[in-house]
């Protein structure tokens, strides 16, 4: 790939609804976003996205909105990349793994986004990088920990991380392809750095020790989801770990049994939305992903999800499939953006 890049502009010109649309469309593989009532008639945003071949950078402004990442979009968009938002201007509270921090200017937001969070903004300028797990010394394992973690502007190091990408986004629209490949490759290297230390295990090496073991059954889960025979006892008779090092091994990921059940979850999230036309009926894809009967699955779904695996199903009869092949530096507006973040190469 090659560097491209001033790529996609989105420049709110107009205040009020007329801009709305266009934003929600350019930020539709992140975030579904929410703007009050009150605050229509002067919405504005600006967003300039560069594609750096292995990261995607993007210098975004926009009024006071809402956020959210919600398991259904997680689950429906397929985005398993990591990503860290510096704060230039404004503040934000930002939810996830179940906790709750405030994010003033200065400050770095870490994001798994994999994972669900929100964000609550006032108006903002920010600067947001989005990297590929493959790229990370570790797979992003230390991220998907550190998931919501705030690095301070007041702490030496979160400092350092933040001066990191005002330089990065100042920098940017002068790279070489080449460039751009390198300054996406320290830059990984410095959020790893920084996943280690937010999780206050950068000094004992449990994180990194642990991380090749995590990703590969992590795959394994994967590449199993569909499997009967995927179970704790599977997978510790396949690595080699005893039970309690597994359930350790996935505490910050809300434990193995958890993890297997959301993941298998979002596969069928992923076929039922399936607008290709071939996708299977409700009571397949059930039993598919080892549910007794329609009736827990669509139990289990709902919990999950809002809503119900018959309406996802409707909803995506008569779509058209999702284009994935790599973009071709032509001028196809924000619609190629998703192809964009789903073909970042590590």
């Amino acid at each position: 790939m090659t560097l491209r890049g001033p790529n996609l502009r989105l420049e709110g010109t107009t205040f009020g609804p007329r801009t709305i649309p266009a934003w929600r469309e350019a930020v539709a593989p992140f975030w579904d976003v929410e703007i009050r009532k009150e605050d229509t008639p002067d919405f504005r945003g600006r967003s300039e996205v560069y594609h750096l071949g292995n990261a995607i950078i993007g210098l975004t402004a926009a009024s006071g909105l809402r956020n959210e990442r919600s398991r259904g979009l997680v689950a429906r968009m397929g985005v398993d990349h990591v990503a860290a938002q510096l704060r230039m201007e404004g503040r934000a509270t930002i939810r996830a793994a179940g906790e709750e921090a405030p994010i003033g200017p200065g400050d770095v937001a870490l994001l798994d986004l994999a994972q669900a969070l929100s964000l609550d903004s006032t108006d903002y300028r920010a600067i947001t990088v989005i990297i590929p797990r493959g790229l990370f010394p570790e797979g992003g394992a230390g991220l998907g920990e550190a998931h919501g973690t705030v690095l301070r502007a007041s702490d030496p190091f979160g400092a350092l991380v933040g001066d990191h990408l005002r330089s990065l986004g100042r920098n940017v629209p002068h790279f070489t392809p080449a460039e751009a490949r390198v300054a996406a490759q320290a830059t990984a290297c410095l959020l790893s750095a920084a996943a280690g230390k937010a999780t206050e295990a950068g000094t004992t090496g449990r994180v990194f020790e642990r991380a090749p073991v995590l990703l590969a059954i992590r795959g394994h889960i994967d590449a199993e989801i569909g499997s009967a025979e995927l179970s704790v006892e599977q997978i510790c008779r396949r690595f080699g770990v005893s039970r309690s090092a597994l359930y350790r091994l996935f505490a910050p990921l809300g434990g193995v049994v958890e993890y297997i059940r959301r993941r298998r979850l979002a596969r069928a999230y992923r076929d039922l939305a399936d607008g290709s036309g071939q996708a299977a009926r409700v009571s397949e894809i059930a039993y598919r992903y080892g549910y007794g009967s329609p009736a827990s699955f669509t139990a289990a779904f709902r919990a999950e999800f809002d809503v119900s695996p018959a309406d996802v199903r409707a909803a995506a009869r008569g779509a058209s499939p999702e284009r994935r092949s790599p973009p071709d530096g032509t001028e196809e507006g924000w619609d190629g953006f998703y192809d964009w973040v789903m073909t970042l190469d590590a």
